[in-house]
């Protein structure tokens, strides 16, 4: 490259007005030629990438942990509604275990609270099991 446009990136990347404009607040040092630049930006991109990649799996591994914790939360409410119902009802049908395998929280919430008032599994599936 001619010494003209060197003396042109020099001067663009080392002017302190135009990186206090920056909003990102990249300061970029002095440089000699295009080549150092060149090497300096390759190494803050890794850098950037590195980090970038860090959090990313930070923020996937809070999601999975999040999502480990709530399934293991509802599972262990639907075991509890089950031994409830069976020393309660006796034992459970097919269809009232899966039922209980597939709810969600909400719904196993609904159900535990119907236990209580409940004269039978009738009173607290209210017809959701397909069953009468």
């Amino acid at each position: 490259m001619p010494a003209a446009h060197d003396a042109s990136y020099k001067l663009l990347f080392s002017a302190p007005e135009l990186v206090r404009q920056s909003k990102n607040r990249l300061t970029l040092p002095k440089v000699q030629d295009l080549k150092e630049l060149k090497m300096t930006l390759a190494v803050r991109f890794e850098e950037w990438a590195q980090q970038h990649e860090q959090r990313g799996m930070e923020t996937g591994l809070q999601k999975g942990l999040q999502k480990g914790l709530q399934k293991g939360r509802q599972e262990g409410e639907a075991r509890l509604l089950q031994r409830l119902l069976v020393a309660r009802f006796g034992p459970l049908s097919q269809q009232a275990l899966a039922a209980l395998q597939a709810a969600d929280s909400e719904q196993l919430e609904a159900w535990t609270d119907r236990l209580l008032d409940a004269r039978s599994l009738a009173d607290i599936f209210q017809g959701e099991l397909g069953e009468t």
